[in-house]
């Protein structure tokens, strides 16, 4: 770009311009250049020079008249955002890099205020992204001062003066007038700024949040200067001079001056009173007059006037109360419908865990002991040679007896109870353990009922009934298996999932219901306030920002619970190949062993009719 001279906005050095961004070789800042920067060299140094020395008001002077003769720039605008905020970069003693500090906090964040979001529109994408992270710093410790200021309790009267002499370097006459008059002022109990004795276990780069605190909260301000150029210095003309800013928005504010001369006071002051510091009751006076104006016995020309409300203070009190209306939420509306959705998905998780657990467990279970039942069956079944006699069949009387029969019914028992039984049990009543127990009883009985007469009617019919029972074994092991739909516990656990599908589109709603109420909210607090400001604010949408985190936090963390409902979802297709492969897999092992058992079954017989056709006794 050819520009050689322009200096670094931190440090002052000069820069080497390579592109729109450069870092400074001696601080490290990186700088932002202005496409027509060649055009304005000398002016904008000038004002770089005013604003490094704290001169914020001369430099945003200076940055304006910039704008008026040249096409408005990203560097200008930046460096008039750097005014407005009253930012000074300090270098750090340990690690040399400069960091910024306000002077002059403002409510609005340093991200929204208008100079910096107009000079990123400008900005090049490099630019852009200089001057989002510079802003972010500023922004963070922007926020660090507003939270130690709102924490501060609220003065009556701030006393700006100047501390030491720039010529001499020795301490000014005007600290013990302020001493004598904060000494005056506290013994009437009023709670008193004074620099000296406020600030004296502060840091000095920590300073500005108490004095924009007591700024705010003051309704007086003793001004004291027993030189003239005492109050234009730097940081006695920052005071006064956000102090009137503020008495323009609130008329209970009132500015006292005490000085030599008055002729000499800068021309803000020319319409105001002051009291002449010659005579030795001078502070004693002036202190009087302030505990005077402060007690409301003064003639007030503003007796009925309101104090002005205006959107930018409407913004930061409504931001304060959304912090405490965040830690609040649980007490709302929205919590009490967010917290009705979040049971009602606690239960439909809680099923869906139980249905699927009964459905998996009950399967397997009831699949082994029926297999166990076709395993043990091939002993019998030898047993059946050895003993081919039609007296000694041991599944009438006998150990297997018993044992079979336990297995068959055992295992029939669980796949029919996972069917009917348990889910309904568990999922549709009330007390779920005492109607478990009648339920189990009932069925038990039902079950011994039925062996009893299966066992009378294998005695009878045998080996006809074996026969169809050990086939009836595979044939149940693929009907539970590949049979889903009709499965109570199957089917309950796929309604869990579509009632849950239905909340997930109520948490959508959440955050329409929470900024409804949140502006409602808000315009109650805007009512409160009608009657003793005069209200020149209105309710926004951008309001509801420092609210919407806390909900959306919320709302992500019960939709994340939702989607864990999804390790219990038995229609997913890894688990149904899973079912699908044991179906196989104890179907084609029942049906294995039940053809084993058959073919020595029949064997046995063909060898009890050979033996009775030739009368021939064996004894294998």
């Amino acid at each position: 770009m050819g520009i050689e001279s322009l200096n670094c906005q931190c440090c002052g050095a000069p820069l080497k311009i390579v592109s729109s961004t450069c870092e400074c070789e001696y601080c490290g800042n990186i700088n932002i250049i202005g496409g027509d920067a060649g055009k304005y060299i000398n002016q904008l140094n000038r004002a770089n020079k005013l604003r490094q020395q704290c001169e914020f008001d001369s430099a945003y002077s200076m940055y304006d008249a910039i704008l008026s003769e040249n096409t408005p720039s990203a560097d200008i605008l930046w460096s008039q955002a750097l005014c407005e905020y009253g930012i000074e970069y300090v270098p750090d003693p340990v690690s040399s890099r400069y960091f910024p500090t306000l002077h002059r906090i403002k409510d609005i964040n340093f991200l929204n205020s208008r100079c910096f979001t107009e000079a990123l529109e400008l900005a090049d994408d490099e630019q852009k992204k200089q001057l989002n992270s510079a802003a972010e710093e500023i922004a963070r410790i922007q926020e660090e001062y507003l939270n130690i200021a709102s924490n501060e309790d609220p003065y009556d009267v701030f006393i700006c003066y100047k501390e030491t002499d720039t010529e001499t370097g020795e301490m000014t006459e005007d600290v013990s007038l302020a001493e004598e008059l904060y000494n005056e002022l506290t013994g009437y109990g009023l709670k008193v700024f004074f620099a000296r004795e406020t600030l004296k276990e502060k840091l000095s780069i920590d300073y500005e949040p108490y004095i924009f605190a007591a700024l705010k909260s003051a309704k007086a301000m003793a001004v004291i200067g027993t030189k003239a150029e005492y109050f234009t210095s730097v940081w006695v003309k920052n005071e006064w001079g956000r102090f009137l800013k503020l008495m323009e928005k609130n008329p209970e504010k009132m500015m006292f001056f005490a000085c030599d001369n008055p002729e000499e006071l800068p021309r803000a002051f020319a319409s105001k009173q002051a009291q002449l510091l010659g005579n030795d009751r001078a502070i004693k006076n002036l202190a009087a007059n302030i505990v005077k104006y402060l007690s409301g016995t003064l003639t007030k020309k503003s007796e009925n006037r309101k104090p002005l409300l205006d959107q930018e203070e409407y913004d930061r009190i409504i931001a304060e109360k959304a912090k405490n209306y965040a830690n609040s939420l649980y007490r709302t509306k929205y919590s009490e419908k967010e917290r009705k959705l979040m049971q009602d998905l606690s239960d439909l998780s809680k099923t869906a865990m139980v249905t699927k657990k009964i459905y998996e467990k009950s399967f397997h279970i009831g699949s082994v002991l029926l297999l166990s039942f076709s395993f043990i069956h091939i002993f019998y079944a030898v047993s059946i040679i050895r003993h081919y006699n039609d007296d000694a069949y041991i599944w009438n009387h006998g150990i297997f007896g018993i044992v079979l029969t336990i297995l068959l019914y055992g295992g029939l028992f669980v796949l029919f109870s996972s069917m009917v039984f348990l889910n309904y049990v568990t999922l549709n009543k009330a007390d779920p353990e005492a109607e478990n127990f009648m339920m189990l009883f009932r069925a038990g009985t039902f079950l011994l009922s039925v062996a009893s007469l299966s066992y009378i009617v294998n005695y009878i019919f045998f080996p006809v009934s074996d026969t169809l029972t050990m086939f009836a074994v595979p044939i149940l092991i693929f009907l539970f298996g590949f049979v889903r739909r009709k499965n109570r516990t199957f089917a309950e656990n796929m309604r869990s999932f579509e009632k849950a599908e239905s909340i997930k589109k109520s948490f959508r709603d959440l955050e329409d219901i929470a900024k409804q109420e949140f502006l409602e909210y808000d315009a109650k607090q805007l009512e409160e306030l009608n009657p003793d400001f005069d209200v020149k604010a209105e309710i926004k949408d951008y309001h509801f920002d420092d609210v919407k985190p806390a909900v959306d936090e919320q709302i992500k963390k019960d939709i994340d619970f939702l989607y864990k409902m999804n390790d219990f979802m038995l229609d997913t297709p890894d688990l149904t190949k899973n079912r699908n492969m044991f179906t196989i897999i104890y179907g084609s092992t029942a049906i294995l062993f039940s053809t084993i058992s058959m073919v020595i079954i029949l064997a046995s017989r063909a060898f009890s009719i050979f033996a009775d056709t030739f009368d021939i006794n064996l004894c294998l």
